[in-house]
C-alpha cells in the first residue's frame, strides 16, 4: 500500500470514529430520555392482566370442582341402605326319584323376593363426618390445582420480564458492538502496520465474540437505543412481615398438609366397629309351585346380623393417628424451610436494590466524566487516542448493561415470591421506588 492511500485509510478511519463519537454524544448528552419506562406501575398492571386471566380459568375449575363434591355428597345421601334380593329355581328331585319331602312340603318350584336394610351402612349413619371427608378431598383438589396455575401465572410475568430487560439490553448492546467493531478494524489497521503488537486486540476479539453471544441470545430483534441520558432504577421495598404472615397461613404447601392432617383426623373418626358390623332387618316373600297341593306362599319377617370378630378398626385407627402427627412434624419442617427460603430472598432482593443503586451513581458519575472528556477532546489540539475514547464509551454502556442485569435478576426473585403466594399478588406487599 503507498503512502497516500495508507493516510487516506487513517483518515476515513479517524473520520468514521468522529462520526460514532458524535452520535455516543447526542445520546448520552440529550435533553430528552426516551428510554422504555422501568416503572413499578407499570409491571404490576401488566401482571394484574396476567392475574385476571388466570382468575378466570381458576374460577371455571373451581365451579367444576364443586360440581364433583356436590355430586358426590349427593350420591352419599343417597346411600339408603336397602337392598332387593331375589332368586328362583326348579327341582329335579321329583323327576329323578330322589325327593325326600313329604307330599305337604314337596314342591317342583320356587320364587323367593327380600327386601333387606342395612341401616349401618345407609347415610344416616356417620353422615356429617363423611361429607365433611369428601368437602376435604375437593379443598385438596383445588389447592393442586392452584399450584399449577399459579406456576403458569408466574412463568408468563418471568416471559414478560425476559422480553422487557431483552429490548433493553439489545438497545445498550447494539451499541457497545458498534464500538468494538470500530475499535476492532483500528487495531486491525494499527497491527498490519506494524505499529502494535496484539496483546490489546486480542481483548478487544473476545469482548466482541461475548457482546455478540449475548445478542444472539435474544430472540427477538430490537432497535438501538434511541437515549442514553438519564438513568434510572427501580427500588422495591417489601412488607416482609406482611408477606411472611400471609405465608404461614396461605401457603399451598403448609395448606395441603393441613388439609391431609384434618382429613386423618376425620378418617379416624369415621373409622369406627359400627362400619364393619352389619345389621339388617329384611322381609321376604316366597312362591312355592307343588305338584300335588295347591301353591303356596310364606312372607317372612327376620334381621340379618354379621358381627365380626376382629380389632381391625382400631389398628386403623392407631396408624391414621401415627401418619397425621408424621404429617404434623413434616407441616414444621417445611414452615421452617419456606420461613428460611423467603428469608433469604429478601435479602437478595434487598441486595440487589442496594447494588442497584450503586451502579446508578456509577453511571451518573461516568456520565459526567464522559461529558468532562468530550468537552476536553472537542478543545483538543492534535491528535488522540481514538481507541481510548471508545473503551471510556464502552464503559458507561458496560455499566447499564449491569444495572439492567440487577434490575432483572431482581423482578425474577419478586416472581420467585410469586410461587408462595397462591391467592394474592405479590406487588401488593411491595412499594416501588424511582430512583435518579
Amino acid at each position: 500500500m503507498s503512502f497516500f492511500a495508507q493516510e487516506n485509510s487513517s483518515q476515513l478511519l479517524f473520520e468514521r470514529f468522529e462520526q460514532r463519537f458524535a452520535a455516543l454524544d447526542s445520546l448520552i448528552f440529550a435533553t430528552e430520555d426516551t428510554i422504555p419506562d422501568n416503572s413499578f406501575h407499570q409491571d404490576s398492571a401488566v401482571y394484574f392482566q396476567h392475574w385476571i386471566v388466570g382468575k378466570q380459568y381458576v374460577q371455571e375449575r373451581d365451579s367444576l370442582v364443586s360440581n364433583k363434591v356436590a355430586a358426590e355428597i349427593s350420591g352419599l345421601k343417597h346411600e339408603t341402605g336397602l337392598a332387593l334380593t331375589g332368586q328362583t329355581y326348579y327341582r329335579l328331585d321329583e323327576s329323578l326319584m330322589v325327593d325326600e319331602d313329604d307330599a305337604v312340603s314337596r314342591y317342583k318350584a320356587k320364587i323367593q323376593v327380600e327386601l333387606r336394610w342395612n341401616f349401618l351402612h345407609s347415610a344416616l349413619i356417620k353422615r356429617k363426618g363423611r361429607i365433611h371427608e369428601i368437602e376435604l378431598q375437593g379443598e385438596q383438589e383445588r389447592l393442586g390445582m392452584d399450584k399449577a396455575n399459579i406456576a403458569a401465572l408466574v412463568a408468563d410475568h418471568q416471559e414478560y420480564y425476559r422480553q422487557k430487560y431483552d429490548s433493553l439490553l439489545a438497545g445498550i448492546l447494539q451499541h457497545r458492538l458498534c464500538n468494538l467493531t470500530l475499535m476492532n478494524d483500528a487495531q486491525m489497521y494499527l497491527l498490519e502496520h506494524g505499529n502494535i503488537s496484539s496483546d490489546d486486540m486480542l481483548q478487544i476479539i473476545n469482548d466482541k465474540a461475548e457482546a455478540e453471544r449475548t445478542l444472539m441470545g435474544i430472540t427477538k430483534t430490537y432497535p438501538c437505543a434511541a437515549s442514553l441520558t438519564h438513568p434510572t432504577g427501580l427500588i422495591v421495598e417489601i412488607d416482609s412481615i406482611g408477606l411472611m404472615h400471609y405465608v404461614q397461613t396461605n401457603h399451598p404447601d403448609l395448606h395441603m398438609l393441613q388439609l391431609q392432617s384434618e382429613l386423618l383426623v376425620q378418617r379416624m373418626q369415621n373409622e369406627t366397629y359400627w362400619r364393619k358390623l352389619s345389621i339388617s332387618p329384611f322381609v321376604r316373600y316366597s312362591y312355592y309351585f307343588r305338584t300335588s297341593l295347591p301353591n303356596s306362599t310364606n312372607v317372612d319377617l327376620g334381621v340379618n346380623f354379621n358381627i365380626p370378630i376382629t380389632g381391625e378398626s382400631g389398628k386403623k385407627r392407631a396408624a391414621m393417628d401415627a401418619e397425621r402427627m408424621i404429617v404434623d412434624m413434616e407441616y414444621e419442617q417445611v414452615n421452617q424451610k419456606i420461613a428460611e427460603n423467603i428469608h433469604a430472598l429478601l435479602q437478595d432482593i434487598e441486595r440487589l436494590n442496594r447494588t442497584s443503586q450503586a451502579e446508578l451513581k456509577r453511571l451518573q458519575d461516568l456520565q459526567k466524566y464522559l461529558q468532562i472528556r468530550s468537552n476536553a477532546y472537542s478543545n483538543r489540539k492534535g491528535e488522540y487516542n481514538i481507541i481510548l475514547r471508545a473503551k471510556e464509551y464502552n464503559t458507561y454502556l458496560l455499566c447499564w448493561e449491569k444495572l439492567l442485569a440487577y434490575q432483572y435478576q431482581r423482578d425474577c426473585l419478586l416472581m420467585t415470591l410469586q410461587t408462595y403466594l397462591p391467592t394474592i399478588s405479590v406487588f401488593d406487599f411491595c412499594v416501588g421506588t424511582i430512583i435518579e
